[in-house]
């Protein structure tokens, strides 16, 4: 039988950010909340804003998108000011190939361009786990 804590998560570490690990080879961490529903809302604002502006001024053989279906780049956008607004509040250990630290605000920008996707996948899947591994060890503790 399944147990409900499998598909749920700590409500407070998704309101009040946690710190997540991530990286293979190279890890950093990532202070950051879950994915709230003023995250999911306001990434709804931003991808229906993103399919206005699209769709303004297409020729009659253009096709139009809708929220749900942005292009890549767009949604990609998206994601980062919806990430930077409602869920990143710092980063640490991370720093420049000339060993000067990455700050919050620089990251933030960071993951609003193309080439650094890889950074933006690392903060999407940080946020999306938060929650999980501290309900995981909340449970553990009970258990000693």
């Amino acid at each position: 039988m399944a147990r409900l804590s499998s598909f749920t998560r700590n409500a407070a570490a998704i309101a009040e950010g946690t710190p997540v690990t991530v990286g293979v080879t190279d890890q950093f961490t990532i202070v950051t909340k879950g994915m709230t529903a003023d995250y999911a809302d306001r990434l709804w604002a931003l991808r229906r804003a993103a399919a206005i502006k699209y769709n303004t001024g297409l020729s009659a053989t253009d096709v139009p998108v809708d929220p749900n279906n942005l292009p890549p780049s767009m949604d990609d956008a998206c994601q980062a000011q919806a990430l930077s607004e409602k869920c990143l509040i710092d980063v640490q250990d991370l720093e420049n190939d000339d060993g000067a630290p990455i700050d919050i605000a620089t990251f933030k920008e960071m993951i609003t361009h193309r080439e650094n996707r890889a950074l933006l996948a690392l903060a999407l899947q940080a946020a999306a786990s938060v929650g999980r591994a501290t309900k995981e060890q909340l449970q553990a503790a009970e258990g000693n």
